[in-house]
């Protein structure tokens, strides 16, 4: 159940950096926005994966013990 948990926080963290990225892109010099752009959606794009990784572990877990 741990996993599942943090799997969906992952996945609604990595979202709302997402839409940082998105709300927020467009302020600042163009040497930090772009740096700023691409570290939040890098650290978004990996949470979502992440947590859809873990979610996979913790319901092929629970298929195993049914």
């Amino acid at each position: 159940m741990k996993k599942l948990k943090t799997g969906n926080t992952f996945i609604i963290i990595g979202n709302v950096l997402n839409l940082f990225s998105s709300l927020f892109g467009d302020i600042g010099m163009k040497i930090f926005k772009d740096f700023f752009q691409g570290l939040l959606v890098g650290m978004s794009t990996g949470l979502n994966v992440i947590g859809i990784i873990l979610i996979l572990i913790y319901w092929s877990k629970t298929e195993k013990k049914e």
